[in-house]
C-alpha cells in the first residue's frame, strides 16, 4: 500500500507483516478498552444495587433464601450472643481512633452460628471487665448488616489465632477456636450501639474499588500513542 500525502512530499508505504501486526495489535487495544467500559458500567450498576439494600428497611433474615449473595443488605434477626468467645480486630472508628471491632458468635438457632461484628470499642474497653455494662446477655432481636468474609490484602497481616488478634474475618480459622461450627458463607455487622453507647454499631462502609474508566482511557490512549508510531515509522520523505 502506497498513500502519496502533503503535496505528495511525503509517502505512507508500510510493509505488509507490520501493517498486519498493526492491525492486530490496535484491535487488542480497542478491544481491551471496549471490555474495560462494559466494566465500568457493570462495576456502577453494582455499587447501586449495594446502596439500595443498605439503605432500606431491614428484612428478616430468615425470609431470605441465599444471604451470601445479598452483601450489604440489612437483616434482622432474633438469637442469642455467646459473650464467652471474643475475637479483636485492631481497627479505626468512622471518626479515625484507634481501637477494636468486638466479633462474637451469635446462635440463632440450634444449628447456626454466626460471626457477629458487635461494633467497635477504644483501646481502654477492649477488656471485658472495662465494659461489663456495654455486654448484651438476653436473648433479642439484633439489627445488622450481611457482610461476606474477604480475603487477605496483599499487605495485610496474617491472623494471629494465639494473640487474638484478626485482621480479616476468617471464619475456617475462627472455628477452630470454638466447640461449635461457624457459618462461612457470610457474618454480620451490627447496625445499632450496644448497650449504654459501646460497642459502636453502624461502622459499615461501602468501598468497592471502580477504576474501569482510567483503565479504559489507558488502553485507549495507548491505541492512540501505536497509531502515531505507525504512522511516522512508516511515513517517508520524497
Amino acid at each position: 500500500m502506497k498513500i502519496k500525502i502533503f503535496k505528495n512530499q511525503y509517502t505512507f508505504k508500510p510493509s505488509l507483516i507490520p501493517l498486519i501486526a498493526f492491525i492486530v495489535a490496535l484491535s487488542i487495544l480497542i478491544g481491551l478498552s471496549s471490555w474495560q467500559f462494559k466494566r465500568l458500567a457493570w462495576k456502577k450498576n453494582l455499587i447501586e444495587a449495594r446502596v439500595s439494600m443498605f439503605e432500606s428497611d431491614p428484612k428478616p433474615l430468615n425470609d431470605l433464601k441465599n444471604p451470601s449473595e445479598m452483601e450489604f443488605q440489612r437483616i434482622s434477626v432474633r438469637g442469642k450472643l455467646f459473650n464467652e468467645f471474643e475475637f479483636f480486630m485492631p481497627a479505626l472508628s468512622k471518626n479515625g481512633n484507634n481501637g477494636f471491632h468486638i466479633l462474637i458468635p451469635l446462635k440463632i438457632d440450634d444449628n447456626q452460628y454466626i460471626i457477629y461484628n458487635s461494633g467497635w470499642v477504644p483501646l481502654q474497653k477492649k477488656l471485658k471487665e472495662q465494659r461489663e455494662k456495654n455486654i448484651i446477655i438476653e436473648e433479642k432481636i439484633f439489627s445488622a448488616v450481611i457482610r461476606i468474609p474477604g480475603r487477605k490484602g496483599y499487605f495485610q497481616p496474617e491472623n494471629d489465632p494465639v494473640k487474638n488478634f484478626w485482621f480479616f474475618v476468617e471464619p475456617e480459622l475462627m472455628e477452630k477456636e470454638l466447640d461449635f461450627k461457624l457459618e462461612k458463607s457470610f457474618y454480620l455487622e451490627a447496625s445499632d450501639n450496644g448497650p449504654n453507647g459501646f460497642p459502636l454499631g453502624n461502622q459499615t462502609r461501602i468501598y468497592l474499588r471502580n477504576n474501569h474508566f482510567q483503565y479504559a482511557l489507558t488502553w485507549l490512549f495507548i491505541g492512540f500513542g501505536l497509531i502515531g508510531v505507525f504512522i511516522s515509522a512508516n511515513l517517508k520523505k520524497n
